[in-house]
């Protein structure tokens, strides 16, 4: 069984300051995340990316150019040398009720199955509340950023850590 980290991309991979007009961004919040990737990297976690992309089902934006703009995202990731082992998105409006929408659960137990992981060695990270809600319906340890919206994170749901970016995860694994 493998261990791994979910990762959330708004907010916690890519800067989404620009949110609601630039949506979903690529610009990776390189200087927040990158030590950070390595050292999980080197110490045998599967990165797996798990996000919300509602603009989809909004009209927005079609399946293809969110697919598309996560793949440019693992590309710029690649070059710098970290490989990320997946990515999963749901394309659906809450209203739909589905069940890969996050903080259900469907996107990770996906994950789980697709890579063979023990999710009690495994991390929830992210910036918002529903990111950690995903990590404790999981069933899993959960960290929230200070990046993102989780520079302004109030909430009745407290993570199992509060680090400054992914940069600072040596602090937690």
């Amino acid at each position: 069984m493998n261990k791994a980290f979910f990762i959330d991309k708004d907010g916690t991979l890519v800067d989404n300051s620009k949110y609601p007009y630039e949506i979903p961004s690529d610009n990776l919040l390189t200087s927040d995340v990158i030590e950070g990737l390595f050292y999980l990297k080197e110490k045998g976690y599967k990165l797996l990316i798990i996000s919300n992309q509602s603009w989809i089902a909004k009209g927005r934006m079609t399946y293809n150019q969110v697919t598309e703009i996560f793949e440019k995202l693992l590309k710029k990731l690649n070059i710098l040398g970290i490989k990320i082992d997946g990515y999963y998105f749901c394309p659906h409006k809450s209203s739909d009720n589905c069940n890969c929408r996050k903080p259900k659960t469907g996107l990770v137990m996906q994950a789980v199955k697709e890579h063979s992981l023990n999710l009690q060695e495994s991390f929830f990270v992210g910036d918002m509340e529903d990111d950690i809600l995903t990590g404790k319906n999981s069933k899993i340890k959960t960290i929230l950023v200070k990046t993102g919206c989780g520079k302004d994170y109030f909430s009745k749901i407290s993570p199992d850590y509060t680090i400054k970016n992914i940069n600072e995860i040596r602090k937690i694994v």
